[in-house]
């Protein structure tokens, strides 16, 4: 299956919404490598390096990921390269240097009802508020998540609009009530947490040097999909 196709049937499953960590998944750091040089070196983009003419460029997206995995020192780099399921998105939104991703679905059985994803964002790049409700006669997907690379902060439903906050957001997504979720925490390498209820809107926001994430989580139907952002799709 092509890029393209594995994203049209797939993506949008990812992102982060919490309610507190449970004791089975109260993730720790001691098996945690110290970052190295290049990984504590930070990498800045904008939009001129992703669109031309107004148009997304997948391919000057995956370059940016690749130069990512780089600085993290990532193992699987180079048999990424090689992945046809390796996939990027904009969510038609255009701001891809704030607000996207890129992943590997590695399963999605509805027979069995499991999942397997990694989720790969770019310093400081957001994945899009969203929520999963029940679909195709199933219930709602249930998540899980754990940092392998970098940092994330993970915002869940609640908390005020602060200076702090807002601040902290892509400027692209405070128009159209795009963002409901203020409520945040930083997770590094290691950690874990899981969507404090089901439906419930969230998403998640890489720290300064970008963030590889793996999600556990029940089978995706993109017929349950639901973005904030009236201007979301998949």
């Amino acid at each position: 299956m092509q890029r393209r196709d594995v994203l049209k049937a797939f993506v949008g499953a990812a992102g982060l919404g919490l309610a507190g960590i449970s004791p089975s998944l109260n993730g720790a750091n001691v098996h945690a490598a110290p970052a190295s040089k290049k990984e504590s070196e930070t990498m800045q983009y904008d939009n001129s390096k992703f669109y031309k003419n107004g148009v997304f460029q997948q391919d000057a997206a995956f370059e940016a990921y690749f130069e990512m995995f780089e600085k993290m020192n990532y193992s699987l780099t180079d048999s990424l390269r090689k992945n046809a399921n390796f996939w990027v998105a904009d969510f038609g939104l255009g701001d891809f240097a704030k607000v996207g991703m890129g992943g590997i679905f590695f399963f999605n059985d509805k027979e069995f009802r499991y999942f397997g994803h990694d989720i790969y964002l770019l310093p400081g790049q957001m994945i899009p508020e969203h929520r999963h409700l029940a679909a195709e006669g199933l219930p709602a997907k249930h998540e899980a998540w754990q940092v392998r690379h970098g940092s994330i902060f993970n915002f869940s439903e609640g908390g005020e609009k602060t200076p702090e906050v807002l601040a902290m957001l892509p400027k692209s997504q405070l128009d159209d009530a795009a963002i409901t979720c203020f409520t945040y925490k930083e997770m590094k390498v290691g950690d874990q947490d899981r969507l404090g209820r089901l439906e419930a809107p969230h998403f998640m926001m890489a720290g300064p040097e970008g963030a590889i994430v793996t999600e556990y989580a029940c089978y995706h139907s993109m017929d349950g999909l639901r973005f904030t952002n009236p201007k979301g799709k998949a």
